[in-house]
Order: C-alpha cells, then sequence, then structure tokens
C-alpha cells in the first residue's frame, strides 16, 4: 500500500520521514474522494416513448428524440426493454429518473418497464392532453411544439430540479 500510495500521490519524502501509514492511507483516500466528488458528472434522466404506429405515437417519439437533442434527458430504446435485452435494461435499472412519453392510454412505454419493476418518475400520455390517436395519417406539428414545452416545464419541475437549469449548464460544461 505505502508503493502505491509513493506511486499516485507522490509521498516518497513522507514514507522516509516514517510518518504512520494509516495516516497516509487516510490523506489518500481523502484526495481521492476530493476528485471524484468534484469530478462527477450529474447524470441526466433517461426519457422513453412510445414508438407506435398511430400519430400520438409518433408524436409521442419526435417529443422525446427532441427532448434528447436539447440535452435535458438521456434517450434509450423501450423496444429493446420489452425485448428484454439485458444492456437496456440494465441502463433502464442504473437509478437514474426515468420520464416516460406514451401516445395512447395503453401506454406501452410505461407496461415495457413495469414488467421489470421499474416505475417512471414522470409519466406523460399524450392523449390526456388532447392528442388525437389516428392511423395512417402524421401528428400535428405545431400542436407537437406546443405540448413540447409543457413537458419540458413539466420536467424542469418534477424530475431536474436537482440538476435546475444552472447545473444543466455546469453538465453541459463538464461534458466539454
Amino acid at each position: 500500500m505505502a508503493a502505491s500510495l509513493q506511486k499516485h500521490v507522490g509521498l516518497n519524502r513522507c514514507v522516509n520521514h516514517k510518518i504512520n501509514k494509516d495516516i497516509l492511507v487516510f490523506i489518500y483516500h481523502l484526495c481521492m474522494q476530493k476528485f471524484f466528488t468534484d469530478n462527477i458528472k450529474p447524470m441526466k434522466p433517461i426519457i422513453y416513448s412510445c414508438s407506435g404506429c398511430s400519430s400520438a405515437a409518433q408524436m409521442a417519439n419526435y417529443m422525446a428524440i427532441q427532448i434528447d437533442r436539447k440535452g435535458i434527458a438521456d434517450m434509450s430504446c423501450i423496444a429493446g426493454v420489452g425485448g428484454n435485452v439485458k444492456k437496456l435494461v440494465n441502463t433502464a435499472r442504473a437509478g437514474r429518473k426515468i420520464i416516460v412519453i406514451d401516445g395512447c392510454p395503453l401506454a406501452c412505454s410505461k407496461a415495457c418497464l413495469s414488467h421489470h419493476g421499474i416505475e417512471p418518475d414522470l409519466h406523460i400520455e399524450l392523449t390526456g392532453y388532447g392528442v388525437k390517436k389516428q392511423n395512417h395519417v402524421d401528428f400535428d406539428k405545431d400542436q407537437a411544439e406546443e405540448l413540447l414545452k409543457l413537458v419540458e416545464d413539466k420536467i424542469e419541475e418534477n424530475i431536474q430540479s436537482e440538476y435546475s437549469l444552472e447545473n444543466k449548464t455546469s453538465y453541459e460544461n463538464a461534458e466539454n
């Protein structure tokens, strides 16, 4: 242990002066704790969305992609969770906050997570906000943009209180 401390912390002189090894170990752990505390980035929430065939489902997917691209949350694959893909299930179980946008009351994305005992921290169902579920038509982009602002506000209120815009900025600066 002393050799490792000498190498990583540069304590050759301290060891030569016969400072108690327990003190050196304690100092080393304090230094490492400070390093990791200062260098840990806050974890953004994960967002999942419905991506079914209806206009409401496609709007949900569009909104989740926009939230991902804006850096508000990291989008992950709900089909992989539903398909029991180990890496994607582990991502869902990683302890991060989870946001789900479903297009309709069937709530398929929420159901995929619940099969693994995971409940979202924020669940948004778009037909509850006046979105019409229609087959063989595209979603209303103007309505999607209006709802996107509402969803971003809900995320800020319910999920990102610990990340606030100030912390989000520091997260983005830490990435660069």
